[in-house]
């Protein structure tokens, strides 16, 4: 299925198979948030170490309130294991909304992790995808892996 133009640029810029699985959350995530009269769209996805750390910065350095507590090379974002999404009615952009709740429900069922399971910074819209290689891990350790990975142009699922 082909969604929104937002959605398919953030989506294609996932990992190929992360993406799959993407793709099968938002079409779900679209069919029940139109129940509410609502829409579902990728806003974020695959962050260079460039946009990771000026997300970062946001609320230390630079103005506004913290978003991130992930700094370049921290985040599952830097590895296209993760995106955000958006709920909007109609043009309208649904910061907050029961409806992100329903969704990390939906997540955790499709075994994803869910930002707003979160304990610092509670980041609802937020769903990442861990390897299987990384599943008894602590999240450092699997970034300081990808991390490794990366540098030795190895896949990151693999």
């Amino acid at each position: 299925m082909i969604y929104d133009d937002r959605s398919e640029v953030q989506l294609a810029t996932l990992h190929p198979e992360v993406a799959k699985v993407a793709r099968a959350f938002l079409g779900a995530a679209k069919g029940i948030a139109a129940k509410a009269g609502c829409d579902v769209r990728v806003i974020s996805g695959t962050r260079s170490y460039m946009e990771q750390d000026a997300l970062y910065s946001k609320g230390r350095t630079t103005a506004g309130k913290k978003v991130t507590n992930a700094p370049a090379g921290f985040s599952n974002h830097n590895f296209g294991l993760a995106w955000d999404i958006g709920i909007f009615r109609g043009k309208e952009y649904c910061g907050e909304h029961p409806l992100y709740r329903e969704l990390g429900v939906l997540g955790r069922s499709l075994g994803l992790e869910w930002g707003g399971d979160w304990k610092t910074i509670v980041d609802e819209p937020h769903f990442q995808f861990r390897p299987k290689w990384a599943k008894e891990m602590k999240e450092r350790e699997m970034l300081t892996a990808l991390r490794l990975r990366v540098a030795k142009k190895q896949d990151i699922l693999a």
